[in-house]
């Protein structure tokens, strides 16, 4: 008996970490494309009978940032894509208020139970141009609630980087390497791009010091050498510049040519 949970352990564990790398794959394509991808979760407890609830068992999910949800789809909505064990993937939008569950306001992508990351982007692409027509408000079934769930591992093992090594179990981490690398390049063709003019912005004191104080924050906690020393570069000539003035433009500006070093 204990042997048998044991093994049920490891199957919803092994689920966890493939369902996990299968978020990463499809988030680390959005980011690619420049969306906001905020965070990533995976469930692999297939044998969870609460789910019946839903028809469902195994899942994870993409997510992005409140401005981005705001912006594209209004205030006052929770929206982001769920990957479901048993019906692939789909885009919901709940807005605030209305009593209305994920279920209820999901729109399915179809294509599979595992589609290609790219075939999930360019669904997004859909969302964004029209949520409520993307995709089919009809649930399709690719697979039975709690069946088979090695047949499911062998399914996602594609999107696995390499079994037996400390990253095929450690999908978070990945994903926030993906995340800051994807921020770091936007933030090195912000600061290369051409014919930039000067922009004057007001700031008090206190906001001045609180925009520091996250770059501070991501020279400490970013995962890679070249966010944190960019951090603390862009940091500097802001704090330089805030006491020089005009007359700093382009004696503090570290960042730049960090920036112009790494498109070398």
């Amino acid at each position: 008996m204990v042997y048998k949970e044991d093994r049920a352990q490891r199957t919803r564990d092994d689920l966890e970490a493939a369902i996990g790398h299968y978020m990463v794959a499809v988030a680390g394509r959005l980011l690619d494309e420049g969306l906001p991808v905020s965070s990533i979760s995976s469930y692999g407890a297939y044998d969870d009978l609460s789910q019946d609830a839903f028809g469902a068992d195994v899942e994870g999910s993409v997510e992005f940032t409140g401005a981005f949800r705001r912006k594209v789809f209004g205030e006052g909505r929770d929206a982001g894509l769920l990957w479901c064990g048993v019906s692939g993937w789909c885009f919901f939008c709940i807005p605030e208020g209305t009593g209305r569950t994920l279920m209820d306001s999901a729109r399915w992508m179809g294509g599979g139970l595992t589609p290609d990351p790219g075939r999930v982007a360019a669904f997004l692409s859909e969302v964004q141009l029209n949520a409520e027509f993307s995709g089919s408000e009809e649930r399709p079934f690719y697979r039975a609630p709690h069946a088979d769930p090695r047949s499911l591992l062998r399914r996602l093992a594609v999107f696995d980087p390499g079994s037996g090594s400390t990253e095929s179990s450690d999908y978070g981490s990945r994903f926030d390497r993906l995340r800051i690398d994807a921020c770091q390049t936007r933030v090195v063709s912000a600061l290369t791009a051409g014919n930039q003019e000067v922009v004057e912005v007001a700031l008090r004191s206190g906001e001045l010091r609180a925009v520091l104080g996250f770059l501070e924050y991501v020279e400490a906690a970013a995962p890679q050498d070249d966010a944190r020393e960019m951090a603390r570069r862009l940091r500097s000539d802001l704090s330089l510049r805030a006491r020089d003035g005009r007359d700093g433009l382009d004696e503090h500006r570290e960042a730049l040519t960090f920036a112009e070093e790494q498109q070398r």
